[in-house]
């Protein structure tokens, strides 16, 4: 059984495991090796922001004519779909067509939620077939909950002649909690064309059984398909661009973890297109590198992952206060027990935002309980260098206070050398690490990406841009240590009154007292 998995520009082929079934990658060289296919899976990415493969005559041929199975995650469901409309926002609807196999039309629904979801109707991947020549089904697993994650911008799904596939039971749409568990559409099908919205579909153990069962797998062409996906994986680099990687690695990163937290003075700070390019450089470096999201909104670390060829799993999201995938402990831990060189996490929003509402509800919290390394990135678009130096200044002393392990300051879009270098000697005499970073060199809409992602971007011309930042930063002084010696039961403690912000007004207080001019 051959199992295709489309890698081009612009998917993200090693977002998730597909069952470790994929055995064959298929790329701009050997689109036409899609009809030597029994299976076909087209992954997530940002397919048609892009336009690549509708333009591609080639592709869209070959798609048309395919007689095997295909399954349509995410982006690439909204490729087989009939209409997208991305006019998020837009008081009229900008509709772009998909190849038009899936008579679905697709529209604005935003989701970054851990999700339980059913098969809706009988189909190859929730029936367990006998291993004879009739198909005669063994099992049924109708009505039975399974699990994955939603990780889009665009998802409400309206089937017109197809037939419905999946519904997701979620507790968050458009950044708001509901009141209740709502169960919506998330997938679609017609014949042999699938299509969800759900990642981690193939990694349920009872859908990738009927799935092989229905195509008669045996126990010795399974492990044949494994190894296959095995050689795929080992053979894959964790940097996405050409270019060989430096294996001259520097010899100290393996004595301790490092790592970074990027915390941002407002959502349009750059905190994502920064974390993109340190991911980058490091991974281009030879560095296995691992990025998370404070917060449940990972849509934001996709760009890293996408350079990184790196998979989302639950630890890539640490929950602030309640939203969220992996909490403050279970990450300390991950950190402790994974394999990676470097840890990058990127804040939400402004470092402090929530800090009043609910006890754990902002970054700064969660960076000191984290107790990583942290910068404060502060964007020169709005108030200048010197605005952006004075308004980031307040944050480091807040971090400061709290016992956050801050570090700096990254000056983003700076535009002025000699005013850059005079921010930078004021801070060198208060011995606060100043990093200035010039505009990208092409403009690139990335406005209000953060807070509200209503512009989706082309992942492979965003981490190119990322890239091509000059960013002069030690990175390997950045020691993951637990010198504030914060254990669980410290951080446990904190969370038990969540309506009780005495502690971060007392902070406030301190600092308002300090500035105070007597």
């Amino acid at each position: 059984m051959e199992i295709g998995l489309l890698s081009v520009k612009n998917t993200l082929p090693f977002f998730e495991n597909f069952g470790n079934l994929p055995t064959k990658l298929i790329s701009e060289s050997n689109i036409k090796d899609i009809n030597d296919l029994d299976f076909f899976i087209i992954p997530g990415g940002s397919l048609i922001e892009c336009n690549d493969l509708l333009n591609n005559n080639e592709f869209t041929s070959t798609m048309s004519n395919y007689q095997g199975y295909i399954l349509g995650i995410c982006s690439g469901f909204q490729l087989l779909s009939y209409n997208i409309d991305i006019g998020r926002k837009s008081q009229t609807p900008i509709l772009k067509k998909g190849l038009g196999l899936l008579d679905v039309n697709i529209a604005p629904l935003i989701c970054t939620d851990r999700v339980n979801f059913k098969i809706e109707d009988k189909t190859l991947f929730n029936t367990l077939y006998k291993s004879d020549k009739n198909n005669n089904v063994l099992k049924n697993n109708y009505n039975k909950l399974y699990e994955g994650f939603h990780c889009h911008t665009y998802g409400h799904i309206t089937p017109e002649n197809s037939k419905v596939f999946t519904k997701s039971i979620v507790n968050k749409l458009n950044y708001k909690m509901l009141e209740t568990s709502n169960e919506l559409i998330s997938g679609a099908y017609d014949g042999k064309i699938y299509g969800t919205m759900i990642h981690n579909f193939l990694d349920n153990k009872n859908i990738k059984e009927s799935l092989l069962s229905k195509f008669k797998i045996k126990e010795d062409e399974l492990k044949e398909i494994t190894d296959k996906n095995q050689k795929i994986k080992l053979n894959s680099k964790k940097y996405r661009f050409n270019g060989k990687t430096d294996i001259n690695k520097i010899d100290n990163i393996k004595k301790a973890k490092k790592g970074i937290i990027l915390l941002g003075t407002g959502s349009e700070s750059g905190k994502t297109f920064i974390t993109t390019s340190i991911a980058g450089k490091l991974a281009e470096k030879g560095y296995k590198v691992f990025s998370a999201k404070i917060g449940p909104d990972v849509r934001d670390i996709v760009p890293s992952l996408y350079i990184t060829n790196e998979t989302m799993t639950k630890y890539n999201s640490i929950k602030i206060y309640d939203r969220g995938w992996s909490t403050i402990s279970e990450f300390k831990k991950y950190i402790e027990t994974s394999d990676y060189d470097y840890y990058i996490i990127e804040g939400v929003m402004g470092a402090f935002t929530g800090c009043l509402n609910k006890a754990g509800y902002s970054s700064a919290e969660i960076a000191k309980f984290l107790n990583i390394p942290t910068y404060v990135v502060s964007s020169c678009s709005k108030s200048g260098i010197e605005g952006a130096y004075i308004e980031s200044l307040i944050y480091y002393k807040l971090l400061e206070k709290i016992g956050a392990d801050v570090k700096g300051i990254i000056l983003n879009k700076t535009y002025n050398d000699r005013i850059a270098e005079k921010v930078k000697k004021i801070g060198d005499l208060s011995d606060i690490d100043i990093i200035p970073i010039k505009k990208a060199k092409q403009n690139i809409n990335i406005k209000n990406r953060g807070l509200m992602p209503e512009i989706e971007i082309d992942y492979d011309l965003f981490c190119k841009l990322a890239l091509e930042l000059d960013i002069n930063m030690d990175l390997f002084n950045m020691t993951i240590n637990n010198k504030n010696n914060l254990n669980d039961e410290i951080i446990q403690k904190y969370f038990e009154n969540s309506d009780d912000t005495t502690y971060l007004e007392q902070k406030i207080q301190e600092l308002s007292q300090s500035l105070k001019i007597i």
